[in-house]
């Protein structure tokens, strides 16, 4: 019998899963919000583009898959602990 997945879940390209965290894109920008992390730990994650150039939703079954997603716009705590980050494609860099 095949196991079922459940809750959702961000990996990032480094093999490093955020359980209880998702994801939502909209007109270029993608936004992960996290549970369990402090700001500093959320940072060293979040503004290292080589952990955020591929970022993988699951969510139950499902998943989506973003690439590119590395230059972090917004990096911000509510008032309940859950971490919001705005990440967008960063520029090419041109020699």
């Amino acid at each position: 019998m095949r196991e079922q997945k459940t809750g959702q879940r961000l990996i990032l390209a480094d093999g490093t899963k955020l359980e209880d965290s998702y994801a939502g894109y909209a007109e270029g920008y993608l936004w992960c919000y996290l549970r369990g992390l402090s700001m500093a730990e959320a940072g060293a994650l979040f503004l290292d583009p080589e952990k955020t150039a591929v970022i993988k939703f699951e969510y139950g079954e499902m998943e989506d898959v973003y690439e590119g997603m590395t230059e972090c716009r917004i990096l911000r705590m509510d008032l309940d602990g859950q971490i919001a980050v705005c990440m967008t494609k960063g520029g090419e860099a041109n020699g």
